[in-house]
């Protein structure tokens, strides 16, 4: 008779729900790395925007070019910290997608490890039960030799 584990649609269904939790995670993180990447990117433009202001104060700037690059370096500041805010909330779901996951691997773990022992277990009355075959069947040569 064949191992058969009561649970092994549960089992699938763990298994099932755990790569999800694994796909959704590897968004999480995608979604991380791209925000880190336009958090980085407008904080060079800040960079590039108060560097050429400075040449051109430099050089010599009127008043509303002066007001302008203010202006646009505020722009910049503002986008910046709109893009720190996504930074932030892309963070936190990764936390909670990373324990969603987690819980989801947990479950399929503790499935995982029951269908072991039940294996385990069948595998040893396996044995028992050959064993006492071959004690019967050589029980049974040594009468009939008799």
């Amino acid at each position: 008779m064949a191992f058969r584990f009561s649970l092994e649609t549960v089992l699938r269904l763990r298994e099932t729900l755990e790569h999800t939790e694994s796909l959704i995670l590897e968004r999480r993180y995608s979604e991380l790395a791209r925000a880190q990447g336009m958090l980085w990117e407008a904080e060079q433009n800040i960079i590039y925007s108060r560097e050429t202001k400075n040449e051109e104060l430099a050089r010599g700037m009127t008043a509303i070019q002066l007001q302008l690059a203010i202006e646009e370096e505020s722009r910049l500041q503002q986008q910046r910290d709109t893009l720190l805010r996504k930074l932030q909330e892309a963070q936190n779901l990764l936390r909670e997608q990373l324990a969603a996951y987690r819980k989801a691997r947990q479950k399929r773990d503790v499935l995982e490890e029951l269908r072991k022992r039940n294996f385990e277990s069948y595998r040893r009355e396996q044995e028992k039960r050959e064993q006492r075959e071959r004690d019967e069947t050589f029980l049974l040569r040594r009468k009939s030799r008799r």
